[in-house]
């Protein structure tokens, strides 16, 4: 947010049972968690947002636009999950429901998700905020994101688009699974960083973030 700048008004959300609401009731599913968006855009009357979404939150923000597409005007989905379903062997899913609730497992797996050698205090960081979300919401979460299939619902999606994937992770299936569905969406791809670019390149994913926003109006106005 910081490396955004002044320029644009940053709304940051806690999806339920997740960071800050964490203890907050669910259910923890896509439907829940686009409609939790839509109701706090209406309550602060933003008027249509660039809904910005990472990993899940992407499909979140996909979610969002389909269901609303008047509050959304562009999307950017970095390092995003399948549209449709994950497509995970049976023992892959069996692993990452494995780290609901486990600190060792949880580690394991989000060592793997940032460049190697991990920064260790990258790791702790993300393994302390994780670690604060309960079993049931990252389990219920994790089945809403893997079995939910917007392929056809996202043909309809016409605002623009952004696709943003990181070189170590797996790019090609971000431009097959996402961006290639997406009507209007182009798809970047960023140097040296893992599934979380966020953290590891900041810079460069605010970079391709302003300058998407910046195509979005000739006015340069104040943007959400």
């Amino acid at each position: 947010m910081a490396e955004l700048g002044p320029d644009v008004r940053t709304i940051a959300v806690d999806l339920p049972g997740f960071g800050a609401s964490n203890s907050v009731a669910g259910p923890y599913d896509l439907d829940r968690f686009a409609a939790e968006l839509r109701a706090l855009l209406a309550s602060l009357g933003t008027g249509p947002v660039v809904a910005v979404g990472h990993s899940m939150g992407a499909k979140v923000a996909l979610r969002l636009a389909i269901e609303a597409p008047e509050m959304v005007r562009g999307l950017v989905l970095v390092a995003p999950v399948p549209i449709g379903p994950a497509g995970f062997s049976e023992k892959g899913e069996a692993y990452l429901r494995a780290t609901a609730g486990d600190s060792v497992r949880l580690r394991a797996w989000l060592t793997k998700t940032i460049a190697d050698p991990p920064d260790e205090a990258m790791l702790d960081r993300l393994c302390a905020v994780a670690g604060q979300s309960p079993p049931e919401a990252v389990l219920e979460s994790l089945e809403s994101w893997m079995r939910t299939d917007l392929k056809e619902k996202a043909t309809g999606a016409l605002m623009p688009a952004v696709v943003i994937a990181s070189e170590l992770d797996a790019p090609e299936r971000a431009q097959s699974n996402v961006a290639a569905l997406l009507p209007s969406a182009r798809f970047l791809v960023v140097p040296d960083a893992a599934h979380y670019a966020i953290l590891e390149r900041p810079d460069a994913i605010a970079s391709r973030i302003s300058d998407f926003v910046a195509t979005l109006s000739k006015d340069g106005d104040r943007h959400e």
